[in-house]
């Protein structure tokens, strides 16, 4: 069985790791030298943006949490951040990021990190929780559905 703890300075490779493998995924049509420019500049963009320290971003009430296997592994990650809805002013808990590595999915674990989200946003007293998923992720979209999700604003792009 996964746990979840949070993060610690040492885990900062497998965070990367993780996050430049989940992020490629997302650009997956770019073109090489934008993957390749991605992978170059991303660990510098989550610490000076994000304001890294030895615990993990710290920028927007930042709280990030590791998935270990049995054996202490790191499987995942679940960044959570607060974000102000523009429109109504009204706080709500975003996951910035949730990310399991491939030898550890459907293992039900995803479930467990939208769970540990929940549990935070009712900890804060936010009333809803927003995320971003690949319109073709079809795995991740349909556990999001299945936990009451539901599609509010899409975001369309046309590479020129």
């Amino acid at each position: 069985m996964a746990t979840l703890r949070r993060y610690r300075e040492s885990d900062w490779e497998s965070f990367v790791a993780l996050d430049i493998e989940t992020g490629l995924a997302t650009l997956r049509f770019a073109p090489d030298e934008d993957r390749q420019r991605f992978r170059e500049r991303w660990p510098a963009v989550l610490k000076s943006r994000y304001v890294w320290t030895d615990e993990g971003p710290t920028a927007n009430k930042a709280v990030l949490y590791v998935l270990e296997d049995d054996e202490g592994l790191y499987a995942g990650h679940l960044w959570l951040t607060e974000q102000e809805d523009l429109r109504t002013g009204i706080p709500r808990l975003w996951v910035n990021t949730m990310a399991i590595a491939k030898q550890y999915r459907s293992r039900g674990w995803g479930r467990l990190l939208v769970e540990k989200a929940e549990e935070v946003a009712r900890e804060r007293g936010l009333r809803s929780i927003g995320l971003g998923v690949d319109a073709d992720n079809v795995v991740a979209r349909k556990l999001y559905e299945e936990m009451g999700f539901e599609t509010v604003r899409l975001r369309m792009i046309r590479n020129l």
